[in-house]
């Protein structure tokens, strides 16, 4: 069995759980030891992927009028709004989760554990890129495209996961919406948002009932353990990691 950190963040500010999660690849790289994390986000708000430009993709002047924040990740993708959710993060390298033979073979042996989650919520989970007739969409909302590894439920994308890469360390996350509120959304989002309505659903849309976030969360560090045969060592920042956090949160901050 392999040991792994485990950290529960509780809900933070956007910009800080941007800063932890950069924060945690640097832990692992000089500590050894994988990372996962499990949050969610208060407030509410927007995270764009790094080689967006806010400006065109989100109204930042309505977002700066009614306080909604929003920040850049480290990883690329789409904009994600981030609001009734459940959120992971892990930092590992490559032998960790079965050493990959390309990006694409990562995302797949990574989301297993996601695969397992909603699995044991009776659920029925498949690649896209292993549904008949399933073309790939681009779009700059996250929730609209569609590429191989995205995880479909119902035949509808649900949540997302983008990754970084620094040699053969990981860092990977991803977002699990227990319910969408896709007209919020789009009051700031300046494509249309009527594919993601269409093609994206939410776990309290495909079970057909809410889903609390304590609840989830636990099936997906049960997930966790069962679909990397691992143990889940929970621990605190150290006052250094908490240091690089800062520094983070500065670089983070800058972006956006």
């Amino acid at each position: 069995m392999k040991k792994w950190r485990f950290i529960f963040s509780g809900h933070q500010h956007p910009s800080l759980n941007m800063a932890v999660d950069e924060a945690l690849l640097e832990m692992h790289v000089s500590s050894g030891t994988p990372i996962l994390r499990i949050y969610g986000w208060k407030p509410h708000g927007f995270s764009l992927g790094y080689s967006q430009d806010p400006e065109l993709v989100l109204d930042t002047e309505g977002c700066a009028r009614d306080g909604v924040p929003f920040v850049k990740r480290a990883t690329g993708g789409g904009i994600i709004f981030h609001g009734d959710e459940v959120t992971y993060s892990l930092a590992c390298s490559e032998d960790d989760v079965g050493n990959p033979v390309s990006v694409k073979e990562a995302y797949r042996l990574i989301c297993s554990f996601l695969m397992e989650t909603y699995r044991r919520f009776g659920l029925d989970p498949h690649f896209a890129i292993d549904v008949p007739g399933r073309e790939k969409i681009k779009s700059t909302f996250c929730f609209s495209s569609f590429e191989d590894y995205d995880i479909l439920v119902k035949g509808k994308k649900i949540g997302g996961n983008a990754q970084k890469r620094k040699k053969k360390f990981i860092l990977q996350h991803g977002s699990i919406p227990l319910s969408l509120n896709m007209k919020f959304a789009s009051k700031y989002v300046r494509e249309p948002l009527f594919p993601a309505e269409r093609n994206s659903t939410s776990l309290g849309e495909a079970m057909g009932k809410r889903v609390e976030f304590e609840e989830f969360a636990g099936t997906m560090k049960e997930s966790f353990i069962a679909s990397f045969d691992a143990i889940l060592e929970e621990s605190a920042f150290s006052a250094a990691e908490e240091m690089l956090i800062e520094k983070s949160l500065v670089t983070v901050k800058s972006r956006t």
